[in-house]
């Protein structure tokens, strides 16, 4: 069985989870790793690495008695300041003080100093080594040495600082052997610059100085400090060891499933990427590396606090929330690459790939529009040369740009002249021309394109408004043609009816023919109508009218239908009256198509909600009714001739009724508009608003 946790707890717990473990393995890890020679050590310190802590700090001071004593040996003597120091190391590194013992020989094997107790030996020591130092006399000096140019032999000669605080002038030595970079003399065993006049000799010599540790431990100095913290670690660093590898193993198998719930959500297919995986990649790491830097300086103060013994709770409460803050960080980042690398194109998504892409596609596009840009840029290059060879002259370069600059004026004269052509050809006069004369050749070129394509547009609008004169001659010519025989079909149907014919099919007949009859009658006079409406050829009588009034007058007529159909109407208008500027015979048909639109196709039982209400500067009917037969067509395409909501046809309408009152509605200069929600029908007809006429004053 396989667990997701896509859930948001199931998410939240594998996080804490990860973030627990992780901090774990790395602490556990970290001791484990700093105490690695010690783990294998078995409790036996002098063989430990932690030995050489203690060690190191007691060396140092065996080297600072070294360069005293040799100094000694050189100067005859020492300073009183240097006496003093000579003897605070002597005490401190004395056996009854410390557990270090080192011999310090000179060359052949010289013993120049020794801290050992007498009857022992470097042999019964124990971490013993051995090491060399090469100690130059004034070595310290070396360093502020500097040269100075003699410029009577053109030479550089070096200026040396002597014991006594004074600068001495040497010049390179003239003596035949071995010199090295300062131009000082080696005799096989010494370096050494020598001038007569000064009597200067600077001496080296190597002394090899033998350290370890008296074992067992007797004296109380840093190594037994060192020893006690040791054999405490070895109590549980095989336990600590041990925890590193469960909770390292432990966080491998939970980051697994990790990785790889991220970007999954319960319930979504796909990934799902949050605000961090959106982030450039480049500019999250870089906040990424200054975060990590900034919690590591951070941290590194605390853990500094806590090993000089400032073992405060706050200092350990930082360094829980350092602990917590890293991880969170590095848990995050993870996140995000298992992200990035799920969805594609782990690089893409960088500001450094964007930008070469931007390059790329730069170059890409100047390739593949050479022949169109290369005018212009050779123009340019032709300007820049032209303004080189004009720059010796000095006075042709002012000629020269004043030439370009009326050139540019020229040309956007031109184009504008081509831009004004061009809104007059949009603006409703194709047959307008532009003059292209005297233009320049790609100006003219484009101006002689839009006089093809006004002449053209013309040409279509003339050919599209003969079609449409013809469309509705021929609808009107139909419609006349049909009058006369459905008159002759109605009246005879009629004279049937009269004849008093008792046969029950017969009358069947007769009531069917009459039914159709009136049928092909509604749909001659409705096809009429659309075709004048739709051409503008009907004419409109405005006037000032009530339209909650007309509204009242239309559901008063239409309320036996409703209550045949099913229908209850739920009508929504303010309590005063809303006047619009209509022609009344156009708007009661457009408001009779809207309700015989929701007699014929809304879901009996349902009711139908007429709203009516003043918005901003408008009159505003909306009808909404729940259709019977799904609606699966687009709004345009239900008010298109002849498209009705109900598939199967087998309603009375003809599909012309949303055709005609939309096109009665803009004839009257208002807007019509339908809304499809599922089985929702809504349609809204908005009139700008007539104000109510104020009452003249009393005379």
């Amino acid at each position: 069985m396989k667990i997701r946790f896509t859930s948001p707890q199931g998410r939240a717990a594998l996080t804490l989870l990860c973030l627990v473990t992780t901090a774990l393995a790395f602490w556990t890890g970290l001791f484990t790793m700093a105490q690695w020679d010690n783990l294998w050590s078995g409790g036996d310190y002098v063989h430990s690495y932690s030995i050489y802590a203690p060690m190191n700090r007691y060396a140092y001071m065996a080297d600072q008695v070294r360069d005293l004593c040799q100094a000694q040996l050189w100067q005859g003597g020492l300073t009183y300041t240097d006496q003093q120091r000579l003897g605070n190391l002597t005490k401190a590194l004395s056996p009854e003080r410390t557990n270090y013992r080192f011999e310090i020989h000179a060359q052949a094997g010289k013993l120049l100093y020794s801290n050992l107790p007498e009857g022992e030996s470097m042999d019964q020591v124990a971490a013993a080594q051995l090491s060399e130092y090469t100690l130059v006399q004034g070595d310290d000096l070396a360093q502020n040495d500097y040269s100075v140019y003699d410029e009577a032999s053109e030479l550089y000669d070096k200026m040396v600082y002597l014991a006594d605080g004074t600068y001495v002038r040497c010049k390179p030595a003239e003596q035949p052997g071995e010199y090295n970079s300062y131009g000082w003399r080696s005799d096989g065993e010494d370096w050494w610059d020598y001038e007569p006049a000064m009597d200067t000799r600077i001496r080296t010599v190597t002394l090899t100085t033998q350290d370890g540790v008296s074992w067992p431990l007797t004296a109380d100095d840093y190594f037994m400090e060192d020893y006690r913290d040791y054999m405490e670690f070895q109590q549980y660093l095989p336990a600590v060891a041990a925890a590193a590898v469960v909770t390292l193993t432990l966080s491998v198998a939970l980051l697994i499933p990790f990785c790889r719930s991220a970007g999954r959500r319960r319930g979504q297919d796909g990934l799902v990427l949050n605000w961090q995986d959106r982030v450039p990649l480049d500019l999250y790491l870089c906040l990424f590396v200054v975060l990590i830097t900034l919690l590591l300086a951070a941290g590194d103060s605390i853990t500094y606090s806590i090993n000089q013994g400032g073992q405060r709770p706050t200092a350990y409460v930082g360094l829980g929330v350092f602990t917590v803050a890293t991880d969170g960080l590095c848990l995050a980042l993870l996140h995000t690459l298992a992200v990035r690398c799920k969805a594609g194109g782990l690089f893409r998504n960088t500001v450094l790939w964007r930008l070469c892409a931007r390059v790329c596609r730069f170059f890409r596009e100047v390739a593949a529009n050479w022949s169109v840009i290369r005018r212009p840029v050779l123009t340019f290059l032709l300007y820049l040369l032209m303004t080189v060879i004009t720059i010796p002259t000095v006075v042709l370069v002012p000629v020269w740009q004043g030439v370009v600059l009326w050139l540019l004026c020229r040309w956007a004269r031109q184009w504008r002249a081509v831009r004004e052509g061009t809104a007059r050809i949009v603006g409703g006069e194709p047959d307008d021309k532009i003059d292209t004369a005297k233009m320049y050749r790609d100006l003219r070129e484009h101006a002689g394109q839009l006089n093809d394509l006004g002449s053209a547009i013309g040409n279509a609008v003339e050919e599209r408004l003969k079609s449409e004169r013809f469309k509705a001659e021929l609808i009107t010519n139909v419609s006349h043609d049909l009058k006369t025989p459905l008159t002759s079909i109605i009246n005879y149907v009629d004279l049937l009816k009269k004849t008093g014919v008792e046969d029950p099919k017969a009358l069947e007949y007769i009531e069917v023919l009459d039914r159709k009859s009136q049928r092909l009658k509604k749909l001659t006079e409705d096809l009429v109508e659309a075709s004048k409406a739709s051409t503008g050829a009907l004419t409109v009588n405005k006037e000032r009218l009530g339209f909650i009034q007309l509204l009242d007058q239309a559901l008063g007529e239409y309320e036996e239908k409703f209550e045949k159909s099913g229908l209850s109407p739920v009508c929504t208008a303010p309590d005063h009256e809303l006047y619009v500027e209509a022609d009344g015979r156009h708007l009661w048909r457009v408001i009779d198509n809207l309700l015989g639109n929701c007699v014929k196709y809304a879901m009996p039982g349902t009711r139908v909600y007429l709203d009516v209400k003043a918005w901003d500067g408008n009159v505003v009917l909306s009808v909404k009714n729940v259709s019977r037969e799904p609606l699966n067509i687009p709004a345009d395409r239900l008010m298109e001739r002849f498209v009705r909501g109900e598939e199967s046809r087998t309603t009375e309408g003809s599909g012309l009724g949303l055709s005609i009152a939309r096109s009665l509605t803009e004839l009257q200069g208002g807007t019509f508009r339908l809304d499809i929600d599922g089985d929702l029908f809504k349609a809204v007809v908005s009139f700008p608003e007539c104000r109510a006429l104020t009452a003249a004053p009393p005379l």
